[in-house]
């Protein structure tokens, strides 16, 4: 008779948050092990109940999926707003577009949790610089829902760019949208096969391209064009020129891509993030704007502070000295 393990109620949530990952994304347990940097063992021992884990060793988990699962509690900063309208002015021209910022200024979390909330708009998370064209293409067409043969055990990159365009054409009332993310890891060969994807799709499919503010320097170079700034109303505009004499396949591709820029975390803006948190003392803001130069690390201090039981609203210098 095989022993029953008891588990924590924590722990019973999370597996069940793991089992609902893996059947939407169609994801496998030794994925699951990969991202979250855990043994493929221990992620099949939290799976099938077969070991009670520390509430630490579940929260490490949980972190570390949060970006596949969407459960991020966002704060409506001014660099939130501005990347929510520029997805959304995206989603209904059904252009083309990258977004760039410095790291920690809340891209990923945003774009994440609008694909969440919108219909037909799909995102894809570039985790590691080794993904192909093809592999590329089968992560897109299964985070679309895409049908493929179980039977088969490989596909051609034309066979999967088929069935994603089939996809978009059956979503095209809903204005359907890709979400790249993480962009500046893969490799200059990928960025060039988005040119593929893109006249394929084009006037159907919203495609925004996410990363550092490097890529921009990248699909530049790629195209023989730069990317200048100029002031305008609102702020700063993009725009591509040629740097060079003649032009190559890639230049009117990557002229047609609309960039936007998101600014970086100023005092101001770790202030209203620290009023939207209920914290009052100005000690501690201050503190605060000495220290956090992206939201990244101010959500993880707030997240320490609630582990360990401290009030936000009556938090001290010296408790926010230890977060």
């Amino acid at each position: 008779m095989e022993k029953t393990i008891e588990i924590s109620a924590k722990q019973a949530l999370l597996r069940d948050r793991l089992m609902l990952l893996m059947e939407k994304k169609n994801m496998k347990p030794a994925e699951i092990a990969r991202i979250s940097g855990r043994s493929e063992g221990t992620v099949s021992e939290l799976l099938r109940n077969k070991k009670a884990f520390s509430d630490k060793l579940l929260q490490v988990v949980h972190e570390s999926l949060k970006d596949y699962m969407g459960e991020e509690n966002l704060v409506a900063t001014r660099q939130y707003n501005k990347m929510w309208n520029i997805a959304q002015a995206g989603k209904k021209m059904s252009d083309m577009r990258l977004v760039v910022g410095n790291t920690g200024v809340g891209k990923s979390v945003v774009f994440k949790k609008f694909a969440e909330e919108s219909e037909s708009c799909w995102y894809i998370k570039i985790d590691r610089k080794e993904i192909t064209w093809n592999r590329f293409l089968l992560e897109v067409a299964t985070e679309m829902g895409v049908r493929l043969p179980r039977k088969r055990k490989r596909f051609t990159s034309s066979m999967l760019l088929d069935a994603i365009i089939q996809m978009v054409e059956e979503k095209a009332e809903t204005n359907p949208m890709l979400i790249i993310d993480e962009s500046e890891v893969a490799r200059v060969s990928l960025f060039k096969e988005f040119k593929n994807l893109r006249t394929a799709t084009e006037g159907l499919l919203c495609i925004t391209i996410v990363g550092i503010t490097e890529v921009m320097e990248r699909v530049g170079k790629m195209a023989g064009l730069e990317c200048r700034a100029y002031e305008g109303a609102n702020g700063y505009v993009y725009r591509w020129y040629p740097v060079k004499e003649n032009s190559n396949q890639y230049t009117t591709f990557a002229r047609r891509i609309s960039v936007f820029r998101i600014d970086n975390i100023s005092s101001e803006d770790i202030a209203a993030f620290c009023n939207d948190k209920g914290i009052v003392n100005n000690q501690v803001i201050a503190l605060a704007q000495a220290r956090w130069w992206n939201y990244e690390e101010a959500d993880r201090a707030i997240k320490r502070a609630d582990r360990m039981g401290i009030d936000l609203s009556r938090i001290t210098p010296g408790e926010f000295e230890v977060l």
